[in-house]
C-alpha cells in the first residue's frame, strides 16, 4: 500500500473523508489557455461551497493538461469503496457548483455523479495517478 493511501486512511480516521485536489499547474490555472476563467475565484468558491465536507488542496500539477482545469475527488480508503473521480473542464461556476454538491453528498462510492460531471469525467493514466499520490502525500505531510 502506498504512503498516500495510508495518509488517506488516517485522514478518514481523523474525520476528513474526502479530499478535493484542484490542479493549478500546467494548463490548469493558466490565463493563457483559459483567459476568461477566474481561477482564484473558482478555488475560493470550491473551499466555500465544500465547507467542512472535505479538505480542498491545490496541486502543483497532475499532468492531465489536456483536460484542464482538472479536479480530483479522492475518498479516504476507510470511508468508502469508491475510487478517485477525475473531472476535467471545471472552468465555470455551474460545473464547480455541481462538483461541490457531489462532494457534500458524500462523493465517490456514496453519491451518484451528476450528469454535468459524468460528461467531464475521464480515466486517469498511471502517470496521472502517480502525480496524485505525490500531491496528496505532500498535502498530508
Amino acid at each position: 500500500m502506498t504512503r498516500a493511501r495510508n495518509k488517506r486512511r488516517q485522514r478518514a480516521a481523523d474525520g476528513h473523508a474526502l479530499t478535493v485536489v484542484v490542479c493549478r499547474g500546467g494548463d490548469c490555472g493558466s490565463r493563457a489557455k483559459h483567459p476568461g476563467v477566474d481561477h482564484v475565484g473558482l478555488l475560493r468558491e470550491t473551499r466555500e461551497l465544500v465547507g467542512r465536507s472535505a479538505q480542498v488542496a491545490p496541486s502543483k500539477c497532475l499532468d492531465a493538461c489536456e483536460h484542464s482545469n482538472v479536479v480530483v475527488v479522492v475518498p479516504a480508503a476507510a470511508a468508502s469503496e469508491g475510487e478517485p473521480v477525475w473531472i476535467g473542464d471545471v472552468n465555470d461556476s455551474d460545473v464547480n457548483a455541481a462538483l461541490c454538491e457531489y462532494v457534500r453528498s458524500g462523493g465517490p462510492g456514496i453519491a451518484d455523479l451528476p450528469i454535468e460531471l459524468e460528461l467531464r469525467q475521464f480515466r486517469a493514466t498511471r502517470r496521472n495517478r502517480d502525480e496524485l499520490d505525490v500531491e496528496t502525500s505532500i498535502t498530508d505531510a
